[in-house]
This record gives structure tokens, C-alpha cells and sequence, in this order.
């Protein structure tokens, strides 16, 4: 068990990586928060009335979805300069530690101060408006009415496709990794429909994986019905599910990918 854990050796290793990069987490932190207020508060500072929580929304997953995954693919840039790479591969360490560290950076701290920034820029950019209508409700991410979890559930498995490529890549993780999984997306959704076709014999187009489907009938020259069929709540746990396995699946190929270079 020493030989893949030690928490002698795991802190000393954390220790180390902190030392190393804390002026660059902390610059990348400087720039987030940087770039969260001027966006927010340009947005909020000529409104007529309080940000709404369809806004709130959008702000945490779209900065929290960009900055986790520029963020996670940074995690291991050590690995694309050879003498770095050497030095880091050559640590008395273990892969599981080695990995342990950036997965602890890249997914527990992250969203942990993620979240605290988030909650800080929006509560003062809502005290600050002098709104007729007064203040609004303030995004609860911990709530399960609204089903915010689902939000943490993709994090995790867009999470482990992105650390996977910041070790599977030498350079450019985050453009190269980002290119492959919209490769992957539009294939899958290609044979999405397709599979759709067979199944109801209709001509299917646009239609996401996952999401139910959509497609015209009685077609003439001037109109056509579509018929909406959605996803009903139990595939959706279910399918919600599946990729919350698929970012854990992620994790452990990431983790054997760091194995295979050290040999």
C-alpha cells in the first residue's frame, strides 16, 4: 500500500506543488474574478430591474463550465516540456499521488472557491443596484428543488474528459481536447438520429442525445405538426447517472495514462 499511498509523501508532494504554483493560481484566480465582475456588473449596471435568476444562472454555469475546464487542463502543463516532464516523472511519488494532487486542485478546491467568488461578486453587484423593485433571490446551487446538482454532475464528467486530455496532450491541452469532443459530440449526435430514423421511421434532425425528440408529420407545401416527445424524470436520473459513472471512468483512464508515462 506505501507504494501507491502515503500520507507522508502525499503531503510533502502536495506541499511542494503548492509552493510551485501559487503565484500562478492565485494570477489565475486575480484574472476570474477580474473578468466575473466587469462581465456581471456591465451587465447589471444599466438594468431597470434586479438580476434575475434565469441570469444567475447562466453566469455560474457558463464562467464555472469555461474556467473549471481552463483551469483542469493546466492542472498537468508540467508533462508538455521534456525536462519538466522528466523531473516530475522521475519524483519519488506515486501516479496515484501525483494525480490525487491535480484532482484535488482541479475539481474539490476549484469549485470550492469557485463558488465563493461567484456568491461574492453577485450578492455585492445586487446590494450595490438601487433597483425600483428592490433586491432579488440569490442563486442557492445547494438546493435539490431546482435540480442545481445537475450542474455538478456534468462538471465532474466534462471534468474528467478534460483532465484526461491535459495528459494525453502534450501542447495545447485545452484547444486540442476541446476539438476532440466536439468531434466526438457531433458524431454521437449524428448517430443519434440516425438511430431515431430506424426507430419511428421518420425523417430526424437537431435532435440532442438524451433529450427526447422531435419531428415533423403530415407534411405539405404550406404546413406541417411536429410531435414532441419528451424524456420522462427516471431515464433522466438515470442518464444523469450514467454520466456522472462516465466522468469516474475518466478519472481512473487519467489516472492510468499518468501511470503509462512514468514507464
Amino acid at each position: 500500500m506505501n507504494q501507491i499511498f502515503s500520507f507522508k509523501r502525499f503531503g510533502m508532494l502536495f506541499k511542494k506543488h503548492t509552493v510551485e504554483n501559487y503565484r500562478s493560481y492565485a494570477m489565475m484566480l486575480f484574472v476570474l474574478v477580474g473578468i466575473m465582475t466587469a462581465v456581471i456588473g456591465l451587465v447589471n449596471y444599466r438594468a431597470f430591474e434586479p438580476m434575475n435568476m434565469k441570469l444567475q444562472i447562466a453566469f455560474f454555469i457558463g464562467f464555472f463550465i469555461a474556467s473549471g475546464g481552463i483551469f483542469t487542463s493546466n492542472i498537468f502543463n508540467n508533462l508538455g516540456d521534456k525536462r519538466k516532464t522528466i523531473a516530475s516523472l522521475t519524483l519519488p511519488a506515486s501516479s496515484f499521488e501525483k494525480f490525487l494532487v491535480g484532482w484535488i486542485y482541479s475539481f474539490v478546491f476549484f469549485q470550492i472557491i469557485f463558488i465563493a467568488v461567484y456568491y461574492a461578486i453577485v450578492y455585492t453587484v445586487i446590494q450595490l443596484g438601487h433597483w425600483p423593485a428592490g433586491t432579488a433571490p440569490i442563486l442557492d446551487v445547494f438546493s435539490t428543488e431546482n435540480k442545481f446538482y445537475t450542474t455538478f454532475v456534468i462538471y465532474a464528467f466534462l471534468h474528467g474528459i478534460v483532465i484526461y486530455g491535459a495528459i494525453f496532450f502534450k501542447k495545447m491541452h485545452f484547444i486540442k481536447t476541446a476539438f476532440s469532443f466536439f468531434i466526438v459530440l457531433m458524431l454521437v449526435w449524428f448517430i443519434n438520429d440516425w438511430v431515431l430514423e430506424l426507430m419511428t421511421g421518420q425523417a430526424i434532425s437537431h435532435n440532442p442525445p438524451f433529450t427526447g425528440m422531435a419531428f415533423p408529420y403530415n407534411v405539405t407545401a404550406k404546413s406541417s405538426d411536429y410531435a414532441n416527445i419528451d424524456v420522462n424524470p427516471y431515464p433522466f436520473n438515470w442518464i444523469l447517472t450514467l454520466f456522472g459513472a462516465l466522468g469516474v471512468l475518466f478519472w481512473f483512464a487519467a489516472y492510468f495514462r499518468l501511470k503509462e508515462k512514468k514507464v
